[in-house]
């Protein structure tokens, strides 16, 4: 059988440079004189057979890998393409004809935003992880010693580390990188989680910030993978030389193992995991990374990430971005397990979003129905980040989840005030009008349910919240 090998010089360092989707229009015609082609990714154990039907498109796509292959097999010939746009989404189309039928055959490399080395799926599956990064420490004493985030806060104003690191950096508040993170009020939100979520994609090699297996965690063009810590990263580099951040972080490495220690004691991500599989048939994830920094206030996040080991395994990774232990260390009024309950709520209302979110889109016509009467359920004026019906619902499905867990993992008492401290929060903090009756309406539905799956309840939750909405 004849061979060929199409590639291309598109030499580019993953999350480096700057680069986009890229599309291949090749003009010779593949002619087969059967109804079907064979196809196969490198990763496929045999071809798969490819029909010409009623669609003049014929498809087939596979997530990018470093020296990903794709071939299609002629009758007496065969074409192998390599992915080398990797990265980056990269699509090939070809005319292709079927038992003499023209059709177009499109291949795609799917864009990726993370690969995870072989190495590391084998040491970090089953694992949790938690961790204080190098450079996600950095991206937080950067916002938080920055004009905007004086402004609109979301960070810690005291504390002796607070206090050491003011005092630590104040002779390099002058740097040029605080002028690029002085954004408008209307865009600090996203410029906020695009610097301080993507410092996970890089990390030190003495002097420099080099990229590693995360290329985008957070933004808004994935196409590129740009945002804010990308766009700044030469700044941010020449900050943390200048200022000498690494030995910094060095001297306060005993203080972050602490919080690392309590942070993992009181953090069960796994049992949290556990409930909600339960809850949503989910299979759950591989491994989890809860990251975490001893000024982050508040403005939580989380992300999911996927690969394949070796032997074509799946590997799925949750990662979580929250606050510390720390905050609630200096909260007099709070006994140890509510401490815990505090603190599991805001790792819960994280992880269940990996879950609820998924389940959400199967009713999201009803829900934008409903939500779309956004003045009843959250007033723009306090909820305006949530731009749309269905993160509106998610946000109050996911809180009021929260309680459903409160009373299956505290004693009474606790979770008894973990509910209220959830409903006030939502309520005269986060600006959710309604999210007293709605959590009390979950409550109501799964204790006359109790065998029943949260998945399963959506359309008895949907039902009571379009109810609700028109009394």
């Amino acid at each position: 059988m004849l061979f060929r090998c199409i590639c291309f010089a598109c030499f580019l360092l993953p999350a480096m440079v700057a680069a986009q989707s890229k599309t291949f229009f090749h003009k010779d015609t593949l002619k087969i004189a059967a109804t079907s082609v064979g196809v196969r990714f490198n990763h496929m154990k045999a071809p798969l057979m490819l029909s010409g039907k009623k669609y003049e498109i014929i498809d087939l796509g596979s997530d990018g890998a470093p020296g990903k292959t794709v071939t299609v097999y002629l009758e007496n010939d065969s074409i192998q393409i390599r992915n080398d746009n990797f990265p980056y989404e990269e699509k090939h189309f070809f005319p292709l004809q079927l038992a003499g039928k023209n059709y177009k055959l499109r291949l795609r490399f799917n864009n990726v935003t993370a690969s995870f080395p072989y190495a590391y799926i084998r040491e970090n599956r089953g694992r949790a992880l938690v961790e204080v990064p190098e450079t996600f420490e950095l991206a937080n004493i950067l916002l938080m010693l920055s004009p905007s985030a004086k402004k609109m806060g979301g960070m810690v104003d005291s504390g002796q580390y607070h206090d050491e690191v003011m005092a630590y950096f104040k002779p390099y508040l002058g740097h040029p990188v605080f002028k690029a993170l002085d954004v408008r009020e209307a865009e600090y939100s996203n410029n906020y989680y695009e610097f301080r979520d993507n410092s996970i994609c890089y990390e030190f090699n003495g002097d420099q910030l080099m990229p590693t297996q995360y290329f985008l965690v957070y933004g808004s063009d994935d196409s590129t993978y740009s945002n804010a810590f990308r766009s700044n990263v030469g700044l941010v580099a020449d900050f943390a030389r200048q200022s000498n951040f690494r030995a910094f972080y060095q001297s306060h490495l005993p203080y972050y193992r602490q919080l690392i220690a309590q942070q993992a004691e009181w953090s069960d991500v796994a049992g949290m995991q556990r409930w909600l599989g339960k809850q949503f048939s989910h299979r759950g994830f591989d491994t989890s990374r809860l990251i975490f920094s001893p000024i982050i206030n508040s403005r939580h996040s989380t992300q999911q990430f996927g690969g394949s080991d070796e032997n074509g395994r799946s590997f799925y990774e949750m990662v979580l971005f929250v606050n510390g232990p720390n905050l609630y260390n200096m909260a007099p009024d709070l006994n140890e397990q509510q401490c815990r309950g505090v603190l599991a709520g805001i790792i819960f209302t994280e992880v269940d979003h990996n879950y609820v979110n998924p389940r959400t889109d199967s009713f999201k016509g009803e829900i934008d129905s409903i939500f779309a009467s956004r003045d009843f359920w959250a007033p723009v004026s306090k909820t305006s980040f949530y731009s749309k019906p269905a993160y509106i619902f998610n946000e109050y499905m996911t809180h009021a989840l929260f309680s459903l867990y409160a009373i299956d993992t505290f004693d009474a008492s606790t979770a008894k005030f973990l509910i209220a401290r959830r409903e006030a929060l939502n309520v005269e903090g986060r600006g959710f009008a309604k999210f007293r009756e709605f959590n009390a309406a979950l409550m109501k539905i799964k204790k006359e349910n109790p065998d029943t799956p949260v998945a399963d309840l959506y359309p008895k939750i949907i039902d009571w919240c379009r109810s609700f909405a028109v009394r």
